[in-house]
């Protein structure tokens, strides 16, 4: 379903502050935020926790943390995303591998029905490919998270410094 919005030129009768399209356009804003889940959204998988780790001096790559909680009967998994500061985003995780921690590019990160699943530095996590700048912790990132049904979730994650984070 798709919904298309048209700007509202007129002035609404009884709307008493006289700019254009009051009442219609709160009640346009109210449509549209009902609609949302229409149009590839997903309320039943939330993000909490998200974070982004400051970038090393002169590399073009860094990771991205959140904690993904399922609120559905329906078990779902991650299977693609974007940032806003890079080229590519890649789901990875850390294993131990003959006494050695390895990373490695999975191709999805499975989130229990009535559950969550948690990517930390050393385990599951995302990886943000050909940064477009440094990141320092005074910038946020903007990431679109598909699942395996099609649907998407925004989060926004602030940087966080390297200091004292594993």
């Amino acid at each position: 379903m798709t919904i298309s919005l048209t700007p509202v030129d007129q002035t609404v009768p009884g709307d008493r502050t006289g700019r254009p399209g009051g009442k219609l356009a709160a009640v346009l804003l109210a449509l549209v935020s009902l609609a949302a889940p229409l149009q590839g959204q997903d309320p039943a998988v939330t993000a909490r926790d998200a974070w982004v780790r400051e970038t090393a001096a002169g590399r073009p790559v860094t990771g991205a943390f959140l904690i993904l909680e399922n609120k559905s009967d329906t078990p779902r998994a991650l299977v693609r995303g974007t940032a806003s500061v890079g080229d590519t985003l890649e789901l990875h995780e850390m294993k131990r591998d003959n006494g050695m921690m390895r990373m490695s590019p999975v191709t999805r990160i499975e989130i229990p029905a009535r559950g969550e699943t948690a990517l930390r530095p050393g385990g599951l996590h995302l990886m943000i490919f050909g940064l477009k700048a440094p990141l320092t912790p005074a910038d946020t990132v903007d990431l679109t998270l598909v699942f395996d049904d099609g649907k998407t979730l925004a989060v926004r994650a602030p940087v966080r410094s390297m200091r004292g984070v594993p």
